[in-house]
């Protein structure tokens, strides 16, 4: 591993949200999303797949986060497969949510929000169709597909195609994919450069897109490049949430070893980071703001 860098075995471990209200929640994330309930209280609600919790939903949000807001953009959940995505799909259709779908070459996604706000994105990854990515001198990217033909990886996602991948059972699954998994977080940011210099620059995170044309700022590690993004699509319409409102309470990020752990712990402390230790777990918070945990892997 490159000294500073986070090893490419990290990953993003549970996202905690707020929500107003649990079982209004649960009709998004579990009943059309299909993650299944875990666990919880009153309070809260844990959903996941395949045995591992993946979100947990706390109770007490005031209001829904509005648009705009400085907060989440969405969480994603990654499937392995384009038939996982097609069984997605299919029961947002059935749902009659408003949810919309988009193909960013290097990904197909579906977008839709609980009832408090918080966008969430299914997401299958194609990184076979990408070749490589252009940025022009003014910071416009384009994206090269391996035929040779050039995408803004924002095209609409043909739908009805994607439902094809069904077949002609009529046979939708009513369970999110077992091995889902969170694959993304992404923000809405007021200095996208200063969240760089934090996760980059003192977490170890690679950088990947950085772009004020576009919008659009992330990073991750060498296996898996876009993981923590922050847009500025907003630009002057931006708000801060008001208080108490929905949004992001704070994600978790996997570390390889406790070795690595320490590393971070370190680096913070050279940054002036203010950071907690809790057990075996760092939590601290981004410029903006955002909570993030540390934790070590297990298994």
């Amino acid at each position: 591993m490159d000294e500073g860098l986070l090893s490419q075995a990290t990953r993003l471990g549970p996202v905690h949200l707020k929500v107003t209200e649990i079982s209004a929640a649960l009709t998004v994330w579990r009943d059309t999303l299909g993650l299944a309930l875990v666990g919880g209280d009153a309070a809260t609600a844990e959903l996941g797949a395949g045995g591992r919790t993946l979100i947990v939903l706390h109770a007490g949000a005031q209001t829904p986060l509005p648009q705009k807001s400085r907060d989440l953009f969405h969480v994603a959940i990654h499937v392995t497969t384009r038939r996982d995505l097609a069984h997605a799909a299919a029961r947002l259709k059935a749902s009659g949510l408003r949810y919309s779908a988009q193909d960013h070459l290097v990904s197909e996604s579906l977008y839709v929000s609980d009832p408090s706000g918080n966008g969430i994105e299914i997401c299958f990854d194609t990184p076979e169709r990408f070749q490589r990515r252009e940025v022009s001198a003014d910071g416009r990217v384009t994206l090269i597909a391996a035929d040779g033909s050039a995408h803004s990886g924002l095209e609409p996602l043909d739908v009805p195609g994607l439902l094809r991948d069904l077949g002609d059972s009529g046979h939708v699954e009513s369970a999110m994919a077992e091995d889902a998994f969170i694959g993304h977080i992404h923000m809405r940011a007021r200095a996208p450069e200063e969240l760089m210099e934090f996760y980059v620059g003192v977490l170890g995170f690679r950088p990947h897109i950085r772009s004020r044309t576009f919008g659009m700022f992330d990073c991750g590690t060498g296996r898996r490049a876009h993981m923590i993004a922050f847009n500025i699509w907003a630009r002057d319409e931006l708000r801060e949430p008001p208080p108490n409102a929905a949004g992001l309470d704070h994600f978790t990020v996997e570390l390889a070893s406790a070795e690595e752990l320490a590393a971070v712990a370190l680096r913070l402390d050279a940054a002036s980071v203010p950071a907690k230790k809790i057990g075996d777990a760092i939590d601290t918070a981004d410029p903006e703001g955002n909570r993030l945990r540390l934790v070590v892997q297990e298994g």
